[in-house]
């Protein structure tokens, strides 16, 4: 029965061909239509990753005239505006929000550059900037939250400046020793800056009370709520500018909205349009071969001799296909891999937060197939393959062999 499966893929090469090549195209669009919306979701969790957030949130406020935004010393960012204690303690209390940091960003206009300075509450490790001092420190030491005319200062910018451990910076007219260095990798953005001072400093610094800040950093229970959470946020404080995986989806363009949101619905489609092809190749190919199968049951064959033989060979296209499919998917998820996402930078979602003279890191889509996917394809094609070939086998297996033979 092997053999004779065997012998039909030799003279019949073009049928054969023609279905392994519909099925293979349907689980290579599948395994690289679900890396490619895997590499999305990944490159918009990349900003908010370093800082282990959901969810960062800024007050907008009325950006000033050209002629203020020419001032020169320490303020805080343009179009930008402080938080309260009060309302730091509502953010936190909003259902489904399970854990938060603050920060204040503010900003030291110089004669031909600004820089950014990030006021941060070291405490506050598990998110927001404090996580970046512990985990990203490459030398010295971290600050601590009552230390006073200390920094911690970004890798790139101490590189630019040729700065180190011991060294002196001003800021404000005050001297700020460094004590570390810090790199926050994997194109985060969020909770970056040039220097990292206590966030106590930071509020003298620009005039600001206790418990005044300008960022919050959220972690959240269920990613599914974070509209609501924001609904409920912007009801408690008014209008708010919030940054989180969607939006920044969203901001990544059209293509990279649809790969992130529907590519499973996109991977089935695809698979299906490719199966849909491997049907009409199968479907031509018991057409071709109704008078094998009237000689078959003329000769004694009974009806699932005859499906069982040819199912078989329907079997073995699937498989081939969905093989070489998965193969060849996995090879174009390979190539993606190497594209970088589309541009996007924090600053296009959140008023008053900048890249200053932070580095401008390209994101990699990161597009990884994983077993689960290869295996769910692998399992689809065979069984869309299957089931597209059974319909025609079964139609003509139940006729009669002399009117098979008859009509042909």
């Amino acid at each position: 029965m092997n053999a004779y499966i065997v012998s039909q893929f030799i003279h019949r090469p073009f049928r054969a061909i023609a279905v392994i090549g519909g099925v293979a195209l349907g689980a290579a669009l599948f395994v690289a239509l679900t890396s490619l919306g895997a590499g999305f979701r990944q490159a918009s969790r990349a900003p908010l990753a370093g800082v282990a957030a959901d969810l960062l949130i800024t007050r907008p406020s009325v950006r000033e005239s050209a002629g203020e935004q020419k001032t020169r010393g320490i303020r805080l960012p343009f179009g930008s505006t402080e938080i309260s204690r009060d309302e730091v303690a509502g953010i936190e209390a909003v259902d489904g929000i399970r854990q938060i940091s603050t920060a204040l960003e503010i900003w030291d206009f110089g004669a031909n550059q600004y820089q950014i300075i990030l006021g941060v509450n070291p405490d506050q490790k598990e998110v927001g900037p404090g996580r970046v001092l512990e985990e990203g420190l490459v030398s010295g030491r971290v600050i601590n939250r009552e230390e006073s005319g200390v920094t911690v200062v970004d890798r790139h910018y101490a590189a630019l400046f040729g700065l180190k451990p011991g060294d002196t910076l001003i800021i404000d007219d005050k001297n700020f020793q460094v004590v570390g260095i810090v790199d926050q990798q994997g194109g985060s953005q969020a909770g970056v800056a040039n220097m990292y001072i206590p966030l106590t400093e930071a509020q003298r610094l620009v005039g600001m009370n206790e418990g005044e800040i300008n960022q919050v950093y959220a972690r959240i229970n269920d990613a599914s709520r974070i509209e609501s959470i924001i609904n409920n946020i912007t009801d408690q404080m008014g209008p708010i500018s919030a940054i989180s995986e969607e939006s920044i989806v969203q901001v990544m363009g059209g293509v990279a909205s649809i790969s992130a949101r529907f590519s499973i619905v996109a991977s089935l489609v695809g698979m299906a349009g490719g199966i849909a092809l491997a049907w009409v190749a199968l479907t031509g190919l018991i057409v071709e071969r109704r008078r094998e199968i009237g000689i078959m049951k003329a000769i004694g064959w009974r009806f699932h001799d005859v499906m069982r033989v040819f199912m078989g060979e329907v079997f073995l296209l699937g498989l081939s296909g969905g093989i070489l499919g998965i193969l060849s998917g996995s090879g174009v998820s390979k190539l993606i891999g190497y594209l970088p996402a589309p541009s996007v930078s924090i600053n296009e979602t959140l008023p008053g937060l900048s890249a200053g003279l932070l580095p401008s890191e390209s994101i990699p889509l990161s597009a990884r197939v994983t077993p689960g996917t290869l295996g769910l394809a692998l399992l689809i094609a065979v069984s869309g393959a299957f089931l597209a070939g059974w319909y025609s086998v079964w139609k003509a297996a139940r006729l009669k062999p002399m009117k098979t033979l008859h009509d042909i």
